[in-house]
C-alpha cells in the first residue's frame, strides 16, 4: 500500500524552516481559498493554474500507453510507474485524474495546445526542452540510453560509440541522442515509436538498438547484451510555463515522496529500476536537502541534461525563412540541415558523397559495359557462358537484394567503413547496369559483323550508345539504395537528419528535389555526349 497523508493534515500543518517535514508538505496560506473556489458555480477566469485545477476537481495528466513498465493501456486504464505517481499526485491534491495518452512524438505539442494540465510522460530534461515548458524538480526518474545486441556475433568488438561508424543501428524517431549516434558513424534504422523497435528487435529485424535502459533492458532478448551505455538523462514532471504555482506545489510533493521512499516502493511494485531513487532517497533524507532551502541548493537539484547541437551562421536566416513560408504561403518547413552543425555537416558529406557515388556508378557502369560486351561477343564460348551465366543472375536479381548480399558480405569480412562500402556501392552499381549494357554492346557488335563493317569494341559501344547513356542514367537512379550497406549518401545522412529533429516532410522533400535535379543533369550531359559521338552522315 502507498503511503500518503491523509488530506486534513495536508492543510493542518504550518510551515517552518526549521524542520523537513514542514518543507516537504508545505502548504502556504494563499492556497486556503482555494477551497472556497471550488464550492462556488464557476471558476472566476483569473486563477493560477493549481487554483483552477482545484476548482474544477480535476486534473489534465498526460501519459504514455505504449512504454511498459512506466505506462501502458489496459482495460482497467493506464496502469504502470507513471500513472501510479499521476493517481497519487491527484489524491494528495484533493482532486480527480484525466488521463489523456500521449507519445513521445506529441506530448510538448499536447502540453503546449493546453489539452493536459501537466506530462508525467517519459519526457526527459533537456536544456533544449527548457525554452518550450517548466521542468519540476526534483525528478523522479533517471535513464541512460543503451545499445543493445547479440553477445556472440561479429558486433563483439562494439563497446564505444566510434565502433558504431557504418553499422546500422534502429531507434527511434525524435531521440535527442540519435545526433550522437549519428556524429560518431552509425547509420540509423527508423521506427515511429517504442513498440515497433521492440517487436524489430525480437524478430531479429535490428543487430543494434539504441533506446533509453528503461525501455529496453526490461525486454532485452535472451543472447542479447548491452554494447555500451552513455548521455544520463534525469525525467521530470513537465507544465506550462504560466503554471508555477502547480509547479511549485508538484515540487514540494516530488520532495517528500522521495524523501520516505514512496517513489523507491512503486518503482519496486511496477519492476522499474532502483538504483538512482535509491540514491533519491538518501539525499533527501540528509543535510542540505532536508531543509526548506532545499530548493534553491544545488547539492539536491540535478541540472537538465545539455544536449544542445552548435548552430550554424545559417541558422538565424534559416528561421527567417521558415517564419516567412509559413505567415506568407502557410507553408509548414522546418529547413533542419541548415540549423546546426552537426546536421550541417551530415548534409554536406551526404551531398558530397551522393555525387562521388554518382560518378563512380556511371564510370563503372560504362566500363563494366565495355567488359561484358566484349566478353558476351567473344569467339571463344569459355568466356562467352560464365558471362553469360552472370547476366542472367544480373537480370533475374533485384537491385535492393544485390546491393543487400554484397553489405553482408562485406560486414562479415569487418570491412564495414564509409569509403570501402563506397566501393562496394560503386562495384555493384556498375555490374547490375554495366551487365545489362554490355550486352547491347555485344549485340551492337555481332550486327557489325554479320554487316561486314568494322566491328572493334569501340564501334559497337558508338552502336549502342543509346543503351549505353540509358543504364548510366539508371545507375544514378539506383545510387539512393547504396544507404543500405553503410555509404553515408544524402538519403541516409537525410534519414540523421530526421532522426533527431524529429522533422521529414521537408527533409525528404529536398533530398527528392536533390535526386531529380542530379538524375536530369546526368541525362543531359549523357544526351549531349550521344549527339556528339553520332557519326556525321557521308
Amino acid at each position: 500500500m502507498v503511503q500518503r497523508l491523509p488530506l486534513l493534515m495536508v492543510f493542518a500543518v504550518p510551515w517552518t524552516s526549521s524542520t523537513w517535514a514542514a518543507a516537504a508538505i508545505d502548504r502556504t496560506p494563499h492556497l486556503d481559498p482555494l477551497r472556497i473556489t471550488a464550492t462556488t458555480d464557476a471558476c472566476a477566469p483569473d486563477l493560477d493554474s493549481l487554483a483552477r485545477i482545484r476548482c474544477r476537481k480535476e486534473i489534465r495528466i498526460g501519459v504514455r500507453a505504449d512504454y511498459p513498465p512506466f505506462g501502458q493501456s489496459t482495460q482497467d486504464g493506464p496502469q504502470g510507474f507513471e500513472p501510479a505517481l499521476a493517481r497519487l499526485l491527484a489524491e494528495r491534491m484533493g482532486v480527480e485524474v484525466r488521463f489523456v495518452a500521449v507519445s513521445a512524438a506529441d506530448r510538448m505539442v499536447v502540453l503546449g495546445e493546453d489539452r493536459v494540465d501537466a506530462l508525467i510522460a517519459t519526457t526527459g530534461h533537456t536544456v533544449q526542452r527548457d525554452e518550450q515548458a517548466l521542468f519540476v524538480r526534483p525528478h523522479y526518474f533517471e535513464s541512460s540510453t543503451v545499445v543493445i545486441g547479440p553477445k556472440q556475433s561479429e558486433l563483439h568488438e562494439v563497446r564505444t560509440l566510434d565502433a558504431l561508424a557504418g553499422r546500422t543501428v534502429c531507434v527511434t524517431i525524435g531521440n535527442s541522442t540519435n545526433a550522437e549516434l549519428a556524429v560518431h558513424g552509425a547509420r540509423l534504422m527508423l521506427f515511429p515509436s517504442a513498440g515497433r523497435l521492440v517487436e524489430k528487435i525480437r524478430n531479429g529485424t535490428c543487430p543494434l538498438a539504441a533506446h533509453d535502459d528503461s525501455l529496453l533492458l526490461p525486454v532485452l532478448p535472451r543472447g542479447h547484451e548491452v554494447k555500451l551505455s552513455f548521455a544520463p538523462l534525469p525525467w521530470g514532471i513537465v507544465v506550462n510555463r504560466r503554471s508555477a504555482s502547480l509547479a511549485q506545489w508538484l515540487a514540494r510533493e516530488l520532495r517528500w515522496l522521495h524523501r520516505d521512499g514512496t517513489l523507491l516502493r512503486l518503482a519496486r511494485t511496477y519492476g522499474v529500476a532502483t538504483p538512482w531513487l535509491a540514491a533519491q532517497q538518501v539525499r533527501w533524507s540528509a543535510p542540505p536537502c532536508n531543509t526548506a532551502s532545499a530548493p534553491d541548493t544545488p547539492a539536491c537539484i540535478d541540472p537538465p541534461r545539455d544536449n544542445r547541437l552548435a548552430p550554424t551562421g545559417l541558422a538565424g536566416a534559416a528561421q527567417e525563412v521558415e517564419t516567412w513560408l509559413h505567415k506568407h504561403l502557410g507553408l509548414e518547413i522546418t529547413l533542419a540541415m541548415l540549423k546546426t552543425q552537426v546536421a550541417m555537416q551530415l548534409f554536406l558529406g551526404g551531398v558530397g558523397y551522393s555525387l562521388a557515388l554518382v560518378a563512380g556508378a556511371v564510370l563503372a557502369t560504362v566500363l563494366i559495359a565495355l567488359g561484358f560486351g566484349a566478353g558476351l561477343s567473344a569467339r571463344w564460348a569459355g568466356l562467352r557462358w560464365p558471362l553469360g551465366a552472370a547476366l542472367l543472375v544480373m537480370q533475374s536479381t533485384p537491385m535492393v537484394l544485390f546491393m543487400s548480399a554484397a553489405g553482408m558480405l562485406l560486414s562479415s569480412l569487418g570491412l564495414v567503413t564509409p569509403f570501402k562500402a563506397w566501393c562496394v556501392a560503386v562495384v555493384v552499381l556498375g555490374l547490375f547496369n554495366g551487365s545489362n549494357a554490355g550486352q547491347a554492346v555485344a549485340e551492337a557488335r555481332r550486327d557489325l559483323r554479320q554487316a561486314g563493317r568494322p566491328a572493334g569494341l569501340l564501334a559497337a559501344a558508338l552502336q549502342a550508345r543509346a543503351q549505353l547513356a540509358s543504364f548510366a542514367a539508371n545507375a544514378t537512379r539506383g545510387s539512393p539504395v547504396a544507404s543500405l550497406i553503410g555509404v553515408p549518401e544524402l538519403l541516409a545522412a537525410q534519414t540523421d537528419i530526421a532522426s533527431f529533429s524529429a522533422e521529414s516532410t521537408t527533409t525528404f522533400g529536398l533530398l527528392l528535389v536533390f535526386y531529380m535535379a542530379l538524375v536530369s543533369l546526368v541525362v543531359m550531359a549523357l544526351d549531349r555526349l550521344q549527339r556528339r559521338l553520332q557519326p556525321v552522315p557521308p
